[in-house]
């Protein structure tokens, strides 16, 4: 059930969108098709994403708030969830709105994965998958740009998808707070943010020279998007609530 629900909402219309995008490209591109298909979900996803960087911003601002709250209620759980959530709700906040974006994202990536990994077993597209409307492509070119082999790995690329998230988490996080050695809860909120600010750029850069160029290709359009994202909403931000 859940096999044939993938295969119907999340691979077919890659499968499609990319068989759609390689017969429009002279020389049949798949790299090029990729980083079209990268575009076409990050434009779709681009209000939802600016508005969960939005809220980022926003449960910053609220920051010396929420710290007055756990401090205040640090032996009452239930009541720190209310009084939070009380608070976010004042302010207009939504916080699972970043996760709402990840979530959509992470079948996206699996299914350009499993797509990619299709194609090149077999180097032609399945006319049973294809839309009435779409027509396999005469030409499909596993090298991007005449120079690297998308079903293969690259370290340049894996490199620069790196790079990219490193400056992305950098738009996206705040100053590390200072170890202060006084409580398990911020000594683990300066560990989680060293490694989401250091370690998780390196983590995703391995992950995408492992899971081939198609992958990378995807994660760094994806994170070119993400620092535009990041910069939109912070001139959104800072024109609501000043700098």
């Amino acid at each position: 059930m859940i096999t044939s629900f993938f295969h119907s909402v999340v691979y077919a219309p890659i499968y499609n969108a990319l068989a759609l995008f390689i017969g429009w490209i002279p020389g049949g591109d798949i790299g090029i098709a990729i980083i079209l298909i990268t575009v076409l979900v990050k434009l779709i996803l681009f209000p939802l994403a600016v508005k969960a960087s939005h809220t980022q911003r926003a449960m910053r601002r609220l920051e010396p708030e929420l710290k007055t709250l756990r401090d205040t209620y640090k032996d009452k759980p239930q009541d720190l969830a209310l009084k939070t959530m009380a608070l976010y709700k004042a302010n207009k906040i939504n916080p699972f709105a970043s996760i709402v974006v990840l979530i959509i994202q992470l079948p996206v990536i699996l299914g350009l994965y499993w797509v990619i990994w299709a194609e090149s077993k077999t180097g032609t597209f399945d006319p049973a998958i294809l839309y009435p409307f779409v027509h396999a492509p005469t030409e499909v070119s596993f090298t991007f740009l005449g120079l690297l082999p998308i079903a293969g790995s690259s370290i340049i690329l894996a490199i620069l998808v790196a790079v990219t998230q490193y400056y992305q988490t950098q738009l996206m996080m705040p100053n590390a707070p200072e170890k202060t050695g006084k409580g398990f809860q911020d000594d683990l909120a300066t560990s989680m943010h060293i490694q989401m600010r250091y370690v998780f750029p390196v983590v995703l850069g391995v992950i995408s020279y492992v899971a081939t160029s198609a992958v990378a290709l995807y994660f760094l359009t994806s994170n070119f998007f993400g620092i535009i994202q990041e910069l939109t909403a912070k001139a959104r931000h800072d024109k609501e609530y000043g700098s």
